[in-house]
């Protein structure tokens, strides 16, 4: 994977190309991101800053759910999006939800190194 991504810097240039792999990117986030986050850091409203929903916070996944229904020709509903924290925590949820103890699973290489322990943690 970061071969891949060395390659592709040479050839369309540093700037070109940015790494998001293992969730590290390598560049700073835009000003209004960093605004945004000291507003929430700052704001006193109720709720701010208590734990969300285990499903994610009702009107956000009703937005994902409109969204995808637009998208994709689809009709779903909030109960229909789980949000998560992030790509393994998804994976997790997926497979606790459809792996058996003893079912076989096939991964295709190369993949990210945590699959194999997300697997057997669920499977």
């Amino acid at each position: 994977m970061f071969e891949e991504g060395r390659k592709l810097k040479a050839e369309f240039g540093e700037a070109q190309v940015f790494d998001f792999s293992l969730g590290n990117p390598d560049l700073e986030p835009p000003p209004e991101f960093v605004a945004a986050l000291k507003a929430a850091a700052l704001s006193d409203e109720a709720g701010t800053h208590s734990y969300m929903p285990n499903q994610g916070y009702p009107f956000a996944r009703a937005a994902m759910a409109q969204k995808i229904s637009e998208e994709h020709a689809l009709t779903l509903s909030q109960d229909d999006v789980v949000l998560t924290v992030g790509a393994a925590c998804a994976l997790n949820v997926i497979l606790k939800t459809i792996l058996n103890p003893g079912d076989e699973i096939i991964v295709i290489k190369p993949y990210f190194a945590e699959y194999s322990f997300y697997i057997n943690n669920h499977g």
